[in-house]
């Protein structure tokens, strides 16, 4: 079962995001989408932060998302930017309705949420026509693995003043599980206001080292057709546990017509 954003969580999702990204993966999104013309599927599309542009720009783009709350905040944003987006209930790693995506779009680290990535990767294999395309990002968390941010201690993870001048904050602590790869993550969101609001959540985090992914998406009947770092296309290298990077790689790959 993937793992849904649920109320406060939700409603600040956007504004963390909004607050420390410049949009870079809409156009690393909609650049990819010119390369696989057709109909395609944002997975985890949220409340549409980053699916919406895409639609506006005309894209041929839907989106797949298990959070309610999530749908229910995108569903207000649709109606304030005049757009009818079509939007899927369901989870990543089951839904199906019967059709075949020219490409698949999992940004913002989507993968790494899955229980079973695996599986999840083949189920995407089954959503694509042959030939099409995954744009998939994943990031490797430095900071904990490095003990940057210490486990089992409260931080400031992010603070973002709303437009109405409410202040929103999320409060984080960790701990590692480094033989299942798993980094387990406790919130406490807090939202200032009349009356202030808290929520508590849990998440937990799968990091998947450069050559496993490399082995997984090719073992779940995919090729890769490269790969990049930061959000940057320019920063192409060859391995990257040689080059100091902020952890996030971004991979194109295609369905195979047959598994390998």
């Amino acid at each position: 079962m993937s793992q849904p954003y649920l109320s406060l969580e939700a409603e600040l999702h956007d504004a963390f995001w909004e607050a420390e990204d410049d949009d870079s993966e809409v156009e690393l999104m909609a650049a990819f989408l010119g390369k696989h013309p057709g109909p395609a599927l944002e997975i985890g599309s949220g409340s549409g932060r980053l699916m919406f542009p895409l639609v506006q720009m005309g894209l041929d783009v839907e989106g797949l998302e298990l959070s309610r709350d999530m749908l229910e905040l995108g569903t207000s944003r649709a109606r304030k930017l005049g757009i009818q987006p079509v939007v899927h209930e369901g989870d990543m790693s089951r839904w199906d309705d019967g059709r075949k995506f020219s490409s698949l779009l999992a940004p913002a680290f989507t993968l790494q949420l899955a229980s079973d990535p695996a599986a999840t990767l083949r189920h995407w294999h089954g959503l694509l026509a042959d030939g099409g395309g995954l744009y998939l990002t994943v990031f490797m968390p430095y900071a904990e693995l490095l003990g940057d941010l210490p486990e089992n201690q409260w931080y400031e993870d992010h603070r973002v003043t709303l437009p109405d001048g409410r202040e929103g904050l999320l409060k984080t602590r960790h701990r590692l599980d480094r033989r299942r790869q798993l980094v387990a993550r406790e919130h406490r969101y807090s939202l200032t206001g009349d009356p202030p609001q808290t929520h508590h959540s849990r998440q937990t985090i799968r990091w998947i080292e450069h050559p496993e992914l490399l082995s997984l998406l090719a073992d779940c009947g995919f090729r890769v057709d490269g790969f990049f770092l930061d959000f940057d296309p320019q920063r192409v290298v060859s391995d990257p546990e040689v080059v100091d990077f902020d952890g996030i790689l971004t991979y194109h790959a295609s369905r195979l017509d047959s598994r390998v």
